[in-house]
């Protein structure tokens, strides 16, 4: 009778940690998807395509020997995606201008600030800033007096908001 008590005792526990599991996994992504967030993805640049083998019509000598060219190529791939990976990938410089002269405060608010509101500045009544932002597309807008207001020149992405697209 002990062993049953114990055996149905693991069981319940084991349960009770797998419906914590898969509760805690969607509620992960249901708050992503209701935040309106957006997930950036900085890929490594992938290295230069290796060249062509040579074919019987180019270098028939090269042809005959495929042991000896396929290394080459190897090694210039693999160095290649050994630098691309080592190199290092530098904020850009990205300003950002809202025109509006009886605006009496302006703030931007985007994926690359944590969505944190960042002020813009107003000199001869157009607002503007600069902020240093890694490559990407990154969803954006901007807080007039208090209100959501997109850029008027930018495309727009699903979630509403505008899209800056950093090279």
């Amino acid at each position: 009778m002990t062993k049953s008590k114990t055996f149905w005792a693991a069981a319940a526990f084991v349960s009770l940690a797998a419906a914590a599991f898969a509760g805690y996994s969607i509620y992960e992504r249901m708050s992503l998807h209701f935040s309106g967030d957006t997930i950036e993805v900085h890929p490594v640049p992938l290295p230069a395509a290796p060249a062509e083998e040579p074919t019987e019509e180019t270098a028939p000598a090269a042809a005959a020997k495929p042991e000896e060219v396929k290394p080459a190529v190897t090694t210039k791939g693999a160095q290649a995606a050994e630098q691309a990976a080592t190199e290092k990938i530098k904020a850009v410089k990205t300003a950002f201008v809202y025109k509006d002269a009886k605006a009496k405060s302006v703030k931007i608010a985007g994926s690359f600030t944590s969505w944190k509101d960042v002020k813009l500045t107003k000199k001869n009544g157009v607002w503007a800033t600069d902020i240093y932002i890694l490559p990407g597309t990154y969803p954006y807008h901007f807080t007039v007096d208090g209100k959501k207001k997109l850029d008027p020149g930018k495309p727009k992405a699903p979630t509403g908001d505008s899209l800056v697209d950093v090279n």
